[in-house]
């Protein structure tokens, strides 16, 4: 058995890095940057106009012939500002490199060609310069990056139509157990509807991951064989139940019978002790508890951070950062505690419901407080550590 900081490191040294492809932009979304991106262009890649007003030559605000007019989109290169002159210019359009400043059109008064400004003019104003936002060959994205809308945006301003990024991990999820019910079924008592499969596919769906789902019932050589066929055609196999040492727990014993390497059984934390993490050849093979708080809050910690780690994340696990405890805590020392949580402003709240078989409580859980084993007792406003959900 080993502790949560173990179990991490452990499953840090035994992934690799995914393969390196080449994608549309547009494709791009919750992927991972394979390489530094240098932009290719000035941004903006001319002075440019942040607003609709008048570029004058000087700082004169009496008198002032408009000269000409510059749109979005007309270029401005031969036009030559003198003392006491102005053109009209839109938002987005190209300013003459002899512009003194941009005087917005409301401190403007027109008389047909001359104008009158009323505030005070400084020089550069309303004027987004040459190379402001990111100059030619600066990186404008580090390796490691996660690809989001905003930098997709980013880089299509810049003109760039591809990038080189980490292959997403194929993923297969199976379920185990006699008592499973599919959902929308009629429900035989003694059966619950099943469950872990749909939760662990929208948290992989939130990380842009699709997955396989493969529902076993509770038989040794059926789940030896999904499991032989599911490894060999994935990246990450991810088992929910069965991996206790109960009479009808298979998943482990066929692990065991196929060679499987184990890098860690049973992870010191509650909920979750019952954790399983191994290999086969390349493939990574999570076993999670099969009560569902449980599982999901295993998915979290650990299956997360090998998915960043394959996909070459500069972020090894969820985002760690600390918080007030709104109450005191007692818990057992040997075990770390991963409780189910809100944070707001600088204290975060324990939630009711954290019973490992509960996911209620996760409708609103923002964050996974971690209590770390060898201690015993928090008390209100102490500092803890949590994980942040995305």
């Amino acid at each position: 058995m080993v502790s949560v900081q173990e179990a991490l490191y452990l499953i840090q040294e035994n992934v690799s890095l995914n393969e390196i492809i080449e994608i549309e932009l547009d494709q791009s979304l919750m992927y991972t940057l394979a390489t530094d991106i240098k932009s290719p262009i000035n941004m903006p890649p001319f002075n440019q106009s942040a607003m609709d007003g008048y570029a004058v030559g000087s700082d004169d605000t009496d008198n002032i012939s408009v000269i000409n007019e510059v749109k979005a989109g007309d270029s401005s290169e031969n036009i030559e500002l003198k003392k006491n002159e102005a053109i009209r210019i839109f938002t987005g359009a190209m300013v003459p490199e002899s512009a003194f400043a941009v005087v917005k059109q409301e401190s403007v008064v027109r008389s047909r060609n001359s104008i009158e400004i009323t505030e005070e003019i400084k020089i550069n104003s309303n004027i987004r310069l040459k190379g402001e936002q990111i100059k030619e060959q600066d990186v404008a994205a580090k390796k490691g990056t996660k690809l989001n809308a905003g930098l997709i945006g980013f880089l299509y301003g810049l003109g760039i139509t591809h990038v080189k990024v980490y292959k997403k991990p194929n993923i297969t999820i199976i379920t185990t157990g006699n008592e499973l019910t599919t959902p929308g079924q009629p429900l035989p008592l003694g059966s619950i509807y099943e469950s872990n499969s749909y939760t662990l596919k929208a948290a992989l769906l939130n990380l842009g991951i699709s997955a396989k789902i493969l529902t076993i019932n509770d038989d040794f050589n059926a789940t030896k064989k999904t499991i032989k066929k599911a490894i060999s055609n994935c990246d990450i196999l991810i088992t929910t139940g069965g991996i206790s040492v109960g009479d009808y727990d298979f998943v482990g014993k066929a692990l065991n019978e196929l060679d499987t390497e184990t890098i860690f059984y049973k992870v010191k934390q509650k909920p979750g002790k019952p954790l399983f993490f191994g290999k086969f050849n390349k493939t990574l093979i999570f076993g999670l508890p099969g009560n569902p708080a449980a599982a999901l809050s295993s998915f979290y910690i650990y299956v997360t951070s090998a998915i960043y780690a394959m996909m070459g994340h500069n972020n090894k696990t969820l985002t760690i950062n600390s918080f007030k405890l709104n109450k005191e805590y007692s818990k057992t020392v040997n075990l770390s505690h991963l409780l189910k949580g809100y944070f707001s402003n600088d204290t975060v709240e324990i939630l009711d419901a954290q019973s490992s078989a509960m996911l209620s409580s996760f409708a609103e859980t923002n964050c996974l407080i971690y209590l770390e084993e060898g201690r015993e007792f928090w008390g209100k406003n102490d500092l803890v550590p949590v994980f942040v959900l995305n």
